[in-house]
């Protein structure tokens, strides 16, 4: 007994030694503060089947050990499973250059305002387009359009066109504004303003904005002409009744 005793006191080193082939797992299991190793491993295995082919490869003394790329020739490594058997046939499908997928290319949000309308206008509103001032013609394209009121034609306004839309909203500049109206009580030839309106514009002055000035002159003995200058000016579509393009702004 003591000599059975005795070898099984001196075995239990190679029992508990995992690199031995005398490894008895239950022992190791049971043994008390039992370690595998001090160190981390440096390879960690994803599952049992590959770590039986790095066994079945590089043997148990070099399961944790990383391998270099000049031990293994290149015919026998996979780049995707390092430790695949030799001669295993690759998992990984092969495309011919015209198979690879195809770069995409980011969409860009198609930005449509004002100004790609005025270049993409159609029909009526494509003279428009031509009569734009250029560098060429600056200043010489003028336009004049016709307003309406209630009953008839109120007035015309000329001036150089810088932009429209689709609702024929137009925006003037160097503008010239010309209608007529009924002379206040007529009888006694007063032609000026009323007090109302020259209140309106002390009102407005004192906010600091300038109120063009108004030209006043008389055509007979019940009607006026009035001419005002304004530097810039949005008409609206709906009070345009006619357009029409001049050449010269003193017809």
């Amino acid at each position: 007994m003591s000599d059975t005793n005795i070898e099984a006191e001196s075995n239990t080193p190679e029992e508990l030694d995992v690199g031995s082939e005398k490894f008895n797992p239950l022992r190791a299991l049971y043994a008390a503060d039992f370690k595998v190793t001090e160190r981390a491993p440096k390879v960690l295995y994803q599952n049992l089947a590959a770590f039986e082919s790095a066994l079945v490869k590089f043997g148990v003394w070099q399961l944790n050990k990383r391998q270099k790329n000049n031990d293994v020739p290149p015919k026998a490594t996979n780049s995707k499973n390092p430790f695949s058997a030799v001669g295993e046939p690759s998992s990984e499908r092969r495309f011919e250059p015209h198979q690879m997928p195809v770069e995409g290319v980011p969409k860009s949000k198609y930005q449509r305002n004002l100004f790609t309308h005025m270049a993409g206008a159609e029909g009526p509103l494509a003279l428009l387009q031509k009569h734009l001032p250029t560098p060429e013609k600056l200043g010489q394209m003028r336009l004049r359009v016709y307003l309406r009121n209630e009953h008839t034609i109120g007035g015309h306004i000329d001036g150089q066109l810088v932009a429209f839309d689709k609702q024929w909203n137009l925006l003037l500049k160097n503008a010239v504004e010309v209608w007529q109206r009924r002379k206040y009580k007529f009888g006694e030839q007063k032609i000026c303003s009323t007090p109302v309106s020259e209140e309106c514009r002390n009102r407005l002055r004192r906010m600091g904005i300038t109120v063009p000035e108004v030209h006043v002159k008389s055509l007979n003995r019940k009607n006026v002409q009035l001419r005002r200058e304004i530097p810039q000016l949005v008409v609206r579509g709906e009070n345009i009744a006619l357009i029409t393009f001049i050449n010269n702004p003193n017809e």
